[in-house]
């Protein structure tokens, strides 16, 4: 039989009683579950941030696996089907920033009768889920959710000669994840030599790892290929967002010649 799993992404942070709270009701609830931290350092209310989050480390679970994402919860909550998996948060805009046209079937969790949800994620998610992986069909869970909260997710945009990149992320290096998958980029390069502008740094080649340049003893910026598939800037043994003061929703130039 598989083993029911259950994924955390929170903005709870580590040192609180939540991730306690929620880890023991699934193991009370749910037999045999096995329940993975993606991660509870997210920002907190960082809706653009945990969409990234959400959509590269979520999506490689098995089918059926039940994906609980508590950051900036408040109502109305859903539970929805995408790709085969469970995923059970609010609609905030993350669902839709994630997830787009992907949706299979999506439900309205309903509320507490007396209406007090601020713990969304113990007092409502949890039961969802031990019920999904109990067995309960989605439609049962609640009413049919027909519309997800529309929030804009700029990736990049061309303005004249130059292309302006957003930041989707930022990890715990410092290192910049950009709105441009490195297909996209192929696609608009065209084999061209280019220039990305970050503040007052410039890179002109796409590097094959974090260290490897040019020169690979110059610790320069450097422009490289994330495991997302993103283009993503780093500052060899250096913080970029602190050097270059980036951070989500900041923008770089990208000019080809």
């Amino acid at each position: 039989m598989k083993t029911p799993t259950v994924t955390l992404t929170t903005d709870w942070g580590e040192r609180g009683f939540f991730a306690g709270m929620v880890k023991g009701a699934l193991l009370r609830l749910v037999e045999g579950v096995q329940v993975v931290d993606i991660t509870h350092r997210l920002e907190a209310y960082n809706v653009m941030t945990a969409s990234f989050v959400v959509r590269h480390a979520c999506m490689g679970f098995p089918e059926g696996t039940v994906h609980l994402i508590d950051v900036a919860s408040q109502p109305p909550f859903v539970a929805l089907r995408a790709r085969g998996q469970y995923f059970i948060c609010s609609d905030n805009g993350l669902p839709a920033l994630v997830f787009g046209d992907e949706v299979e079937e999506a439900v309205t969790l309903p509320t507490q009768e007396n209406g007090i949800y601020n713990f969304a994620a113990y007092n409502l998610f949890v039961p969802a889920a031990a019920r999904l992986l109990g067995g309960t069909p989605l439609r049962d869970l609640g009413p049919q959710h027909t519309q997800l909260l529309q929030r804009p997710r700029t990736g990049y945009m061309q303005q004249g000669e130059y292309y302006r990149i957003y930041v989707h992320y930022i990890d715990d290096y410092g290192n910049a994840y950009l709105g441009m998958s490195y297909r996209e980029f192929e696609e608009l390069r065209q084999g061209r030599p280019f220039r990305m502008t970050v503040n007052e740094l410039v890179v002109s080649e796409v590097s094959p790892s974090y260290l490897r340049g040019q020169n690979p003893n110059d610790p320069s910026l450097r422009l490289t290929v994330s495991a997302t598939g993103q283009l993503e800037l780093a500052f060899h043994g250096r913080s970029l967002a602190q050097l270059a003061g980036l951070k989500v929703n900041s923008s770089v130039l990208l000019q080809f010649r």
